[in-house]
């Protein structure tokens, strides 16, 4: 946080987060944050993966009362920093700020449980506001006079206690033994319009995928599909799917008799594009059941894609795992060779991927480096997830929105393109890929309003 204080000669800590447990009270709570340090990896490294994958300061507040009547635990940052910062061995000592200026403070956050935002002004003294709980990221501008006194030791107003504050805090509590989720996107000085508004949407872990179910991530509006998403109610002209699909799209496809990606990189072999499905092997995970077969060897778009208008089929989950479709884009380096591994390609000048889908389940577009048939472990693979949607849906989003916690392989030399399906044991979902281009800024695609998983032709459905 740039509070002002910082000591340009040396590092003082001013603005620099932490996190706090009631553990020195006889409580138990703390804070965990997301895997996303890997191997001895430098602290601030790790903080940086977690701003860049999470697009804030996410993680999980554990609330255990101990001996206490009330749990509490949370993050924050000392407003001017420590007196002795170069002493690393000795407990250092806050310094105080005058932050009255500052009139209030702003917070952009999201949050699945009521938090608090506090000014310390010393480490008995502390005076709040309350942050109510939103499931989307929203900023709370409150100035010195809403906040009240937390503790006994708060006599005076806040507005006077911010001329000698030592830390600013954001605060969960509970009587109960429970868990919050959280993500601070931005803090600012009070402004009575708003000092940080970001732009993007909160997106909730389902599964469990280096982080913990429910932890909160702030995705870009460019990956999420409000405003890029033709499910959304269009206003004024909105843009053709098919603008953004230069590389799939079916309906396009039937007319030129020509069924596989067009990515412009084929290696020669004449492989490429082909699209395969994945999963359904011996690993036992399941099924992938589609209107015919998918492969090199069959090539006639009437047995294929003309079901659905795209690469469709069912998902039949025997175990949890991952099933889907997907495609090399490069093709493979011997097509003579039955074992052959898949080519590398260097695919950074897409600049990301738009995406024309329906599914019934989050899907997972990964971008795939291994050269194997196995693929790896899809879970760290660089990857966006898709929102599931029964409706036909265009999503956009750039590399940076493909970044995870465990990977940082640049696009430069990828392998193939999966759109994946983790499902649970005994479970099924259909999807559908009718489009697919590089990256656009366009947004407001048109809704077609009809059923992705019914032929048009057939009048069958997939089942």
């Amino acid at each position: 946080m740039n509070t002002g204080f910082v000591n340009e000669d040396i590092d003082n800590y001013a603005g620099l987060w932490y996190n706090f447990g009631d553990d020195p009270d006889g409580g138990m709570s703390t804070v965990v944050f997301p895997d996303v340090c890997a191997f001895e990896t430098p602290e601030y490294e790790c903080m940086e993966s977690l701003l860049e994958y999470y697009g804030g300061y996410s993680g999980t507040i554990v609330l255990k009362k101990g001996i206490l009547n009330e749990a509490l635990a949370g993050v924050g940052f000392n407003v001017a920093g420590v007196e002795n910062p170069e002493e690393y061995y000795t407990e250092h000592i806050q310094r105080y700020g005058d932050i009255s200026g500052w009139g209030g403070v702003c917070v952009t956050y999201a949050a699945d449980r009521n938090m608090f935002l506090q000014l310390g002004a010393d480490s008995v003294t502390f005076y709040e506001a309350k942050l109510d709980k939103s499931a989307e990221f929203v900023e709370k501008c409150v100035p010195w006079s809403e906040f009240v006194g937390a503790t006994a030791a708060a006599t005076s107003t806040a507005a006077e206690a911010a001329k000698h504050a030592h830390s600013i805090r954001i605060v969960m509590k509970s009587t109960e033994e429970t868990r919050g989720h959280f993500n601070i996107a931005a803090i600012g000085k009070f402004d009575v319009t708003g000092a940080c508004e970001v732009d993007g949407f909160a997106e909730v872990v389902t599964k469990t995928n280096g982080a913990e179910i429910g932890t909160i991530i702030l995705r870009s509006s460019s990956s999420s599909g409000n405003g890029s998403s033709s499910s959304l109610a269009p206003s004024g002209d909105c843009v053709s799917p098919e603008s953004v699909s230069e590389m799939w799209y079916v309906p396009r496809a039937v007319d030129n008799n020509d069924y596989h990606v067009e990515t412009g990189l084929d290696n020669g072999s004449e492989t490429s594009g082909y699209w395969f499905s994945f999963g359904d092997d011996m690993s036992g995970v399941g099924f992938v059941n589609l209107p015919q077969p998918l492969g090199i060897e069959y090539t006639t778009g009437d047995e294929i894609y003309d079901y659905c208008m795209g690469a469709c089929g069912e998902l039949q989950f025997a175990k949890e795992g991952y099933l889907g479709v997907g495609f090399h884009v490069a093709g493979i380096i011997d097509p003579l060779d039955g074992n052959s591994p898949a080519a590398k390609a260097n695919i950074s000048s897409w600049g990301g991927l738009c995406v024309t889908y329906a599914s019934e389940s989050d899907l997972d577009v990964v971008l795939v480096y291994a050269q194997n048939d196995g693929f790896g472990n899809l879970s760290r693979m660089p990857k966006v997830t898709l929102p599931k949607s029964i409706e036909l849906r265009t999503v956009c989003a750039d590399w940076d929105n493909f970044m995870t916690v465990f990977s940082e392989v640049s696009t430069t030399f990828m392998t193939s393109i999966l759109f994946a399906v983790q499902g649970e044991a005994n479970t099924k979902s259909r999807i559908n890929i009718r489009g697919l281009g590089k990256y656009s800024e366009k947004t407001n695609f048109c809704s077609t309003g009809e059923d992705p998983f019914v032929s048009g032709k057939k009048g069958l459905v997939i089942k």
